[in-house]
């Protein structure tokens, strides 16, 4: 260990208001698979084939792969970063000390009231729908369920942060092995079939239909955003790890490296098993696979492990928000009890306990109100079934089954609306600030030549400036297809800018620390 790296973490030991370095290498590589797998790879896929399906099946790896990269370019600008500022906060610190204070705080705003506490609350209503494939809930039920988890998650990080490590751990590594086992069973129980993989590729043939097919890559690399997303949430947890300036780096590399990988071998499987028609119209992808595989008790399984994926995806989030909004607290920029050390648990407690109650609402708004819901409900299947049986019966306990099964499935439609609106948000805001924060290497390498760098970006200019130009493209994307939500965050993130001002951030002068 080098003397700045233990001056580093000597340090922070013996400060009370600075967070104990207490996370090693496979922790903080934990953190990275773990933040980036979730919903995504199992929720997500429908909306990629639904849109390049008639392209071929080399369109659609393509679209996954071409992002996974693009991130990785993302990932080692960052890592770059991570190991010069190796404190609370992450991509705030880059655009602070880049850009300024404004746009710093607005990414801190931003994550709080949209990318942050929005994926939290996605996840958690990820796992409701799942849970819900294997219990079902009441409308009530399910939305006490997203909240138990959120509470559950809150507290368990505001005891320890050791304890949050560790059930990001096993989460992470459960999901892994699910996954490996989705990838690697169909190919052992020959349950693949190559026509699944036609067309392999079908391109436009004039003007007209490059157009469209341009719009449909667009969109599908904006649903496949999502599933990538996470991979910035080890910035902000840099304080909290041993030998920063090596470990940062190391486990953004690793981390999103295996994410690829696993990916990528998802997709293949996910297609060799069911045609691209299926998977066009599945929410549920894992579990048809596993149901092809071993029938109801593999999709049973599939569930489990995607609640599981889900799971962890939330408790990673849970972690890496509250130092963001604890490194905004430290500029003086919001009140300052949110700065405020645990004294016994050595803890973020006040951001962890605000986050949490922000995500709640976040919620149960959504849950409650579908913004993209039908004038006309839908009659779920399993309601007109029952209902059939009790015109035939005439008993009453089966039409009091109909309106509670009416009600538990048009819930969880709201419940999966709900994920779907928190995601678009959460990939609107993150292509602005994201490349923000990426594009803080080019400005720190020419205002600060000379600062330390234990690591120096891989490809340099090139890789990040592959980022940036992808996610231009995918604003562009989001502005056309999705204006009215576009403009919403938009404004939200205008209205961060009003509130710096009015409470004086511009002229009051940073902490040093």
């Amino acid at each position: 260990m080098s003397d700045s790296t233990q001056q580093l973490d000597s340090a922070s030991s013996d400060d009370p208001d600075r967070l104990p370095r207490v996370l090693g290498l496979f922790d903080a590589t934990m953190i990275v698979v773990g933040s980036i797998i979730g919903s995504g790879i199992f929720l997500k896929v429908s909306s990629v084939d639904s849109k390049l399906a008639q392209y071929g099946f080399a369109a659609i790896m393509g679209t996954w792969l071409f992002v996974g990269l693009v991130t990785l370019c993302g990932a080692l600008a960052l890592a770059e970063l991570g190991a010069m500022f190796p404190q609370a906060g992450g991509p705030y610190l880059y655009i602070r000390e880049s850009f300024g204070r404004l746009p710093a705080f607005l990414w801190g705003w931003s994550e709080f009231w949209v990318v942050r506490t929005g994926s939290v609350g996605a996840l958690s209503c990820a796992t409701v729908v799942y849970f819900n494939e294997l219990v079902a809930l009441s409308a009530t039920s399910q939305t006490l369920l997203a909240l138990a988890i959120v509470v559950g998650l809150s507290a368990a990080n505001y005891r320890s942060t050791r304890i949050g490590a560790g059930i990001q751990s096993l989460a992470t590594v459960s999901k892994v092995l699910f996954l490996a086992g989705l990838i690697v069973l169909p190919f052992l129980r020959g349950t693949v079939s190559a026509t699944n993989l036609q067309p392999m590729l079908q391109l436009p043939d004039d003007g007209v239909a490059w157009t469209a097919f341009f719009r449909a890559l667009g969109a599908a690399m904006v649903a496949v955003l999502w599933p990538y997303d996470g991979w910035i949430n080890l910035g902000p947890v840099a304080e909290d790890i041993r030998e920063p300036m090596k470990n940062v780096p190391r486990a953004m590399a690793i981390g999103l490296g295996l994410v690829v990988l696993v990916y990528m071998g998802a997709n293949l499987a996910y297609h060799c098993v069911l045609p691209m028609s299926h998977l066009a119209q599945s929410e549920t992808v894992a579990a048809d696979v596993f149901a092809v595989m071993f029938g109801p008790v593999g999709a049973t399984v599939a569930a489990i492990g995607v609640m599981i994926s889900t799971f962890g995806a939330t408790n990673s989030n849970m972690i890496t928000g509250p130092r963001i909004y604890l490194a905004i607290a430290r500029d003086g920029l919001v009140p300052q009890w949110l700065q405020r050390i645990h004294p016994r648990y050595r803890t973020p407690a006040n951001t962890i306990v605000l986050q949490a109650v922000w995500t709640i609402f976040l919620v149960v708004l959504f849950s409650v109100w579908d913004p993209n819901a039908p004038e006309e409900p839908v009659r779920p299947p399993e309601a007109v079934a029952i209902e059939v049986a009790a015109a035939e019966s005439g008993g009453e306990p089966a039409i009091a089954a109909v309106v509670e099964a009416e009600a538990g499935v048009s819930h969880s439609r709201r419940i999966k609306a709900a994920f779907d609106v928190l995601t678009d948000s959460v990939i609107c805001a993150g292509l602005i600030f994201y490349g923000l924060a990426v594009a803080a290497v080019y400005v720190l390498r020419r205002t600060r030549p000379q600062a330390h760098r234990p690591y120096l970006t891989w490809g340099y200019p090139v890789t990040p400036a592959l980022l940036l130009t992808a996610y231009v493209g995918a604003f562009i994307s989001m502005l056309i297809e999705a204006p009215g939500q576009t403009v919403m965050v938009l404004a939200l993130i205008a209205a961060g800018a009003v509130w710096y001002y009015a409470a004086g951030g511009h002229r009051s002068p940073r902490k040093e620390r």
